[in-house]
C-alpha cells in the first residue's frame, strides 16, 4: 500500500534518509502538497549554505568531479556567466591534479594552496557553491504535461509501470533541459561515474514545483494524492575517464521507498555513444538490487520491460519494480552528458 504521510518514510533507503535530512518546515509543506511553498523554503536553505562567500570553502573533490567542473566553468565562461579567472582556475587545478590521480579518478583528495592568494580566495568562493543557477528554474510554464494521459494510467494500473512518450510540452522540455544542464548544483560525486544533484541542495525551484504538480494533475489516479517526496538528477561522465567502466546510476536504491517513481530524460538521444535500444530495463526490485549489489554487469537480469532511450520520455514504476541502466555511454561535449531526473511520490509502507 502507499502512504502520503511522513509515517511512510520510516525506511532506511536513500530516499528516506534524504527526506529526514530536509528541514522540518519544508518537509511539512511537501506533506501538505504545498509544493511551490516547499520549494521556496528549500531554495532559501540552499542559498544559505551554497551562496558564494556565505560560509567557509570546500577543499575536497575528485578528479572526475574536477574534470566536470572545469568543463562546466569553461562552458559558462563562453556563455558569459562566469569570469575568465574562474575558468582558468579550474582548468589549471585539473591539469595539475590529473597526473597524480588519473589512476583513481573517484578518490577524494584535498586541493591545497601554498599561500593565501587570489586563487585560494576564488576557489573558496566558487567550489561547490551556487556559482550560477540558471534563471530557467524560476519559470513556471502554465502547462508542463501534454494531455491524453488516460493510456498511461491504464498501463500503470495493469502492469505496475508505464512508459510515456512526449510527456512534457515543448516549452517545459527545453526549460527543464536548460535548468539541469546549466546550473552548478551537481555537488556529489558518486561511485557510479555520475555526479548527483538533490532536491534539498539545489534542484528545488518553481520549475520543479510546476513540473511535479503538473504530473500529479495529469495523472490523478497514479500520482494525484501523493506528495512529492524527493528529486534527484544524475549527470554522467563522458570524458576519457569513463573508458571501460560501467555507468549505472543509483536509481534503483533511490526509488526503493517511493510509492511511485518517475524518471524523465531530457538530453537528445543523439548524444548517446551507441544504441538507444534497450538502454534501460525494468525488473523485479529484489533481482535488480541483487544484480547491482553483486556487481554482475556482464549479464543483465531478467526484465519485465526493456525501454529505449528517447528524449522527453518518462518511465513510471511502483515499489515492486526497479530500473537498471544498461545503455552505452555518452559522446564528448558538455551538453552531451546524459542526465537522469528522478521524481519520487509518496511512500511505501
Amino acid at each position: 500500500t502507499c502512504a502520503a504521510k511522513r509515517g511512510g518514510a520510516e525506511g532506511d533507503g536513500a530516499a528516506a534518509k534524504a527526506w529526514k535530512g530536509i528541514e522540518s518546515e519544508c518537509r511539512k509543506k511537501l506533506e501538505a502538497n504545498k509544493t511551490a511553498a516547499a520549494m521556496r523554503c528549500l531554495e532559501g536553505h540552499f542559498m544559505e549554505g551554497r551562496e558564494p562567500g556565505r560560509r567557509d570553502g570546500d577543499w575536497y573533490t575528485t578528479l572526475r568531479k574536477l574534470r566536470h567542473d572545469a568543463e562546466m566553468m569553461t562552458w559558462l565562461e563562453q556563455e558569459g556567466k562566469v569570469k575568465t579567472e574562474v575558468k582558468k582556475l579550474y582548468r589549471g587545478i585539473y591539469h595539475s591534479a590529473r597526473p597524480q590521480h588519473i589512476d583513481r579518478p573517484d578518490k577524494v583528495f584535498e586541493v591545497k594552496f601554498q599561500e593565501q592568494n587570489d586563487d585560494r580566495k576564488l576557489w573558496r568562493q566558487a567550489h561547490n557553491k551556487a556559482v550560477y543557477i540558471d534563471p530557467s528554474g524560476k519559470e513556471s510554464p502554465k502547462k508542463t504535461v501534454r494531455g491524453k494521459t488516460a493510456k498511461i494510467e491504464k498501463e500503470f494500473a495493469e502492469a505496475g509501470y508505464a512508459v510515456a512518450d512526449k510527456i512534457l510540452t515543448d516549452k517545459a522540455l527545453t526549460t527543464l533541459r536548460r535548468f539541469l544542464q546549466a546550473s552548478t548544483f551537481y555537488f556529489y560525486p558518486r561511485k557510479d561515474k555520475h555526479l548527483l544533484a538533490l532536491l534539498e541542495d539545489g534542484l528545488a525551484s518553481p520549475l520543479l514545483a510546476q513540473l511535479s504538480d503538473g504530473l500529479r494533475n495529469a495523472l490523478p489516479t497514479v500520482l494525484g494524492p501523493l506528495p512529492l517526496t524527493g528529486a534527484r538528477a544524475w549527470k554522467a561522465d563522458n570524458s576519457a575517464l569513463t573508458e571501460g567502466r560501467a555507468q549505472t546510476p543509483e536509481i534503483a536504491s533511490s526509488s526503493a521507498d517511493a510509492a511511485v517513481s518517475v524518471l524523465i530524460w531530457t538530453v537528445p538521444g543523439s548524444a548517446l555513444n551507441g544504441t538507444a535500444v534497450g538502454a534501460l530495463g525494468l525488473g523485479r526490485r529484489e533481482a535488480i538490487e541483487k544484480h547491482v549489489s553483486d556487481g554482475t554487469f556482464d549479464e543483465d537480469p531478467e526484465f519485465v520491460r526493456s525501454v529505449k532511450y528517447v528524449s522527453n520520455r518518462a518511465i513510471l514504476w511502483g515499489p515492486d519494480l526497479a530500473p537498471l541502466w544498461t545503455g552505452p555511454g555518452w559522446k564528448s561535449g558538455f551538453l552531451k552528458r546524459g542526465i537522469h531526473l528522478l521524481l519520487t511520490f509518496g511512500w511505501t509502507q
